[in-house]
């Protein structure tokens, strides 16, 4: 059972920490109210100033020309202003041919005015070579998928040791089969996976602890293109000297909620639909992000899901295959203030050493990015303003967002994909611009009063790190094997960024890769805890997070000057347990389950 702390001492205690956040909102709402004087220049978040501690010795250089990412993304921006075309896309680091270099996976928009038109734009896969170059393999694997592109996620659903992709489109979704021999086959329509809703992001995972991956689909809002210009609510509304021709996106509340699914692995490479069965059939759900994780530290597989304008929702799992709904009691389902926010990219991670999963939600200008933290008890805390990230966030939009250690010191950072929804927001707010500046957050550590907090480094972690984008997801993982993870970004309308990491290996690492033989074969859903000196860190095996985006599935832990891991730990989804110690740093292992560990090849 999970229990809630309802003592008077602990409400007055979390009403301290609502009610400065709060008054800082107000404050800033209200500035935000005012007109905006002319002509002074109207970039609100430049003046955000750079962190007065020392530069990082990191520095992220974007490599997409020279490395052969050469995809443009296409949302198909129209003066009809459809929905779809501001919402995508994803993107992913995979291994999908086990060669030990990640390659990369990008999901591409279309016309929604002109859906007809002889020359199509495809999703797009991107081989490495393993030098740090890639080639484009799409249309020869079979992959270079045509449609209105949303989200993808990789998961070796038949257990045959490579992986899978699932595919989420405002449109028909699509399961690709790996054949192991470098291409794909379209299996959606005899695995029972096939939807036709708007659908965003998505995640294999095994709920149930049977050794399969299941699958969770997030869909939006019932949205019928021909039906778009009775959209009437806008995100913004327009001054009086813009009217009449300051047309913009249309907000998510003009449109009917679309139903999420989860969708059960039958082990016989079907699916069947469980969603009611298990307890997850949600109203007024309007889904963008979603996470799977242990947040009670049970064992099973939890589900939040982030959803735009309505409050967001924590399914804790049962351990029987059903679920329960506790985002209101759990602190998680509104801000910190109680307001519902248009939340979009979610992660989590141990960003404070104490064991357990927190979480970060990412939401509209205005509303500041939520930092929960996890107490333990069932609950958790808004740290949003006390870790520093809070009012960095508020000029801002963000969309993908990742804890990664980008230094490699032990401690989880924080990366944040911005870009506004509004192509023409100037028109309507001139305090803001559509393309945005990313954030990179680093971990700073405990204060003088216990709390965690970060430090927004990104102005001085390079020159492309400063680039302004109409950026959405975001994966992390290291392409070029040297020990720091990079950064994947996709940029709606534009280019995609792969921001390599230099100097995030000058800090000791080790790499874990997982493959299970009870449990499923990637290992997802596999907690490790790794100790060296009085550092301890906890991982789980998550593919995906972020925004419509999924991560590499290898686990990277930093070390900082530590050269050798005194205890790696890992729990399987089967309840085995199993401990390694002595394991030098700066490598690759492999840990299958049962088997040992060994150094990758």
């Amino acid at each position: 059972m999970i229990t809630i702390a309802t003592d008077k001492k602990a409400a007055y205690k979390r009403s301290l920490h609502l009610c400065f956040p709060l008054c800082m909102l107000l404050c800033f709402l209200l500035s935000c109210s005012q007109e905006p004087p002319s002509p002074t220049p109207p970039i609100v978040r430049e003046q955000i100033q750079a962190s007065p501690s020392p530069p990082p010795q990191v520095q992220f250089v974007d490599v997409s020309q020279e490395s052969g990412i050469l995809f443009e993304h296409t949302h198909g921006a129209s003066a009809h202003k459809y929905f779809p075309e501001t919402m995508g896309g994803g993107g992913m680091f995979w291994d999908y041919d086990n060669d030990g270099f990640l390659d990369i996976y990008l999901v591409n928009g279309a016309s929604l005015t002109n859906p007809d038109t002889t020359e199509k734009p495809t999703n797009a896969l991107y081989r490495s070579r393993g030098d740090g170059h890639f080639d484009e393999v799409g249309r020869e694997a079979g992959v270079d998928h045509i449609g209105y592109g949303n989200g993808c996620a990789a998961g070796d659903y038949d257990n045959d040791g490579d992986l899978d992709l699932f595919l989420t489109n405002f449109g028909p979704n699509v399961l690709f089969r790996n054949q192991g021999d470098g291409s794909f086959s379209d299996r959606t329509a005899d695995t029972g996976v096939a939807d036709s809703s708007w659908s965003t992001s998505c995640a294999f995972f095994d709920y149930d602890l049977d050794g399969d991956l299941d699958l969770f689909v997030d869909n939006y809002v019932a949205y019928d293109l021909a039906r778009a210009d009775e959209a009437t609510m806008p995100y913004l509304k327009a001054p009086k000297e813009y009217e009449g021709n300051a047309k913009g996106y249309p907000h998510p509340g003009n449109f009917e909620d679309a139903q999420n699914y989860l969708l059960s692995n039958n082990g016989d490479g079907s699916f069947s639909d469980v969603t009611r069965a298990a307890g997850l059939h949600a109203t007024d759900s309007k889904s963008l992000g979603l996470l799977v994780a242990d947040f009670t530290n049970d064992g099973w597989p939890d589900i939040y899901v982030a959803n735009d304008a309505v409050r967001n929702f924590l399914f804790l799992n049962n351990a029987d295959g059903s679920f329960r709904e506790v985002g209101i009691n759990s602190g998680t389902a509104y801000g910190q203030d109680g307001q519902r926010e248009a939340s979009m990219g979610i992660d989590a991670g141990d960003y404070n050493q104490d064991g357990r999963l927190d979480m970060v939600v990412i939401n509209f200008q205005g509303e500041p990015n939520e930092l929960y933290l996890n107490e333990g008890n069932g609950f958790f805390l808004p740290h949003t303003f006390p870790s520093g990230i809070g009012l960095v966030s508020l000029p801002a939009l963000g969309f993908g967002t990742n804890f990664f250690d980008f230094d490699n010191d032990g401690l989880l950072d924080l990366f944040v994909a911005n870009g506004h929804v509004l192509d023409n927001v100037v028109l309507f707010d001139q305090s803001t611009t559509y393309p945005q500046r990313n954030h990179l957050f680093r971990n700073a550590g405990p204060n003088q009063y216990g709390n965690y907090t970060f430090v927004e480094m990104g102005l001085k972690a390079g020159p492309d790190m400063r680039q302004e984008m109409v950026s959405r997801g975001s994966a992390t993982g290291d392409f070029d094997n040297d020990g720091d993870s990079d950064l994947l970004v996709v940029n709606i309308g534009q280019r995609a960024s792969l921001l390599r990491n230099d100097g995030g290996n000058k800090g000791n690492w080790l790499a874990v890769k997982t493959i299970g033989t009870e449990s499923n074969k990637d290992g997802i859903g596999a907690r490790l805890t790794l100790r060296v000196g009085e550092l301890t860190q906890v991982r789980e095996v998550r593919g995906s997070r972020s925004y419509l985006s999924q991560s590499d599935l290898r686990v990277y832990f930093g070390l900082g000057e530590h050269t050798i891991v005194d205890q790696l730990e890992i729990r399987w989804t089967s309840g085995t347990v199993e401990q390694y110690g002595n394991i030098e740093a700066n490598q690759f292992v492999v840990l299958e389950e049962k088997n040992g560990w060994r150094r990758a090849e």
